[in-house]
């Protein structure tokens, strides 16, 4: 997207503000770095695992989701 935008005539953030989700590590490393959501990947993955063994051992699921909360990285891309 940065590079099309680049290729259109556009600047970023002036022009356009471009934000990302997962923040990848080249997210960082981009012109201009990348502003992007932040998802726990760790937190995640304990979080199934739980449930998973928890399923596993006969116990149902809960009905309600649980919810990870994410973060936003602010970097160039978007003010």
């Amino acid at each position: 997207v940065l590079d099309a935008l680049r290729e259109a005539g556009r600047t970023v953030p002036g022009d356009v503000a471009v934000v990302g989700f997962d923040d990848i590590p080249i997210a960082a490393h981009t012109q201009p770095s990348l502003t992007t959501v932040r998802q726990p990947s760790r937190e995640m993955g304990e979080a199934a695992a739980r449930m998973l063994l928890s399923r596993l051992d006969g116990v149902e699921l809960p009905v309600a989701p649980q919810i990870i909360p994410t973060s936003l990285v602010v970097r160039d891309s978007a003010p």
